[in-house]
């Protein structure tokens, strides 16, 4: 009689240790589900969170560097984004749950042969449908950010130009002005290394390049041909003659009007820096 009351009692029992199985894997598959989610949407915000410090660097630089204007979808993008990542912790607690966590349990079917759940861990619709927000913020981000480049760019190629045509004189005057050339050395590097890394501080880069041009602004007859011809009240044959030297090319007495010698003759900076041979 007792054998036949120990063998339920037994069932009861391997029945209960099943069921506290079951529901540890259950558990560990919601808990897989969890992680899975909240990982995929933390590097959507982190790349999105990249692209916006991107945007207000270029945004800043371009405003306050260059004077320049931000395309007027340019709010619209970064309030898209600041939404998009507004989300609580509770909120995304609650979103990466599955949506049988707490109901339905994975049947014992559903565990491989290790106990290990053979189901796929996925997005929830929740997240799912967050992260296409936050791809759409990313791409309008992108869009916006992208159209200030190119301004930038432009920007960029000016005052590359400017800079050229200046060491250019430079370069012909014997870099007779110390402190010009620095400014020009610094410009230089300030357009091709800085002024596109936004990894840097936009602070920082409006203050260095608002300096460098305030030195620029004191050295306007060294800017280029034009100003210097300017200054000097030099003839247009005698720039050409001056420019010839820029290319490193000899002058001779015979290509030298009588008037561009005397005119070069009382300009101090060209008097030490033209030879001319016989």
């Amino acid at each position: 009689m007792s054998e036949s009351k120990s063998l339920p009692t037994a069932v009861d029992a391997l029945e209960d240790k099943a069921r506290e199985h079951k529901q540890a894997q259950n558990t560990q598959y919601h808990v897989s589900v969890a992680r899975h989610n909240i990982s995929e949407v933390n590097d959507e915000l982190d790349d999105l969170a990249e692209r916006l410090r991107d945007l207000k660097y270029y945004k800043k630089v371009l405003e306050e560097a260059f004077d320049g204007s931000a395309p007027s979808m340019t709010s619209s993008a970064v309030q898209v984004a600041e939404k998009a990542v507004e989300v609580t912790q509770e909120d995304l607690l609650e979103n990466v749950q599955s949506d049988d966590m707490g109901e339905g349990d994975a049947e014992l079917d559903d565990l491989g042969a290790d106990g290990q759940s053979d189901l796929e861990v996925q997005l929830t619709p929740d997240v799912e449908t967050h992260i296409e927000q936050i791809r759409s913020a990313k791409k309008q981000v992108k869009n916006v950010t992208e159209t200030i480049e190119s301004q930038l760019d432009s920007k960029r190629n000016d005052w590359s130009t400017k800079v050229a045509a200046a060491e250019e004189l430079q370069k012909i005057l014997g870099g007779q002005d110390s402190d010009f050339a620095r400014t020009l050395n610094h410009m230089h590097t300030l357009l091709t290394r800085e002024l596109m890394d936004s990894s840097g501080s936009a602070t920082s880069f409006v203050s260095k390049w608002d300096n460098a041009t305030s030195d620029w602004e004191k050295h306007q007859s060294l800017q280029s041909f034009d100003d210097f011809q300017e200054k000097h009240d030099l003839s247009d044959s005698t720039i050409e003659d001056v420019k010839t030297l820029s290319k490193s090319q000899q002058l001779t007495l015979a290509d030298v009007s009588l008037d561009s010698l005397e005119e070069m003759k009382r300009v101090d900076e060209l008097e030490s820096a033209v030879e001319l041979n016989l």
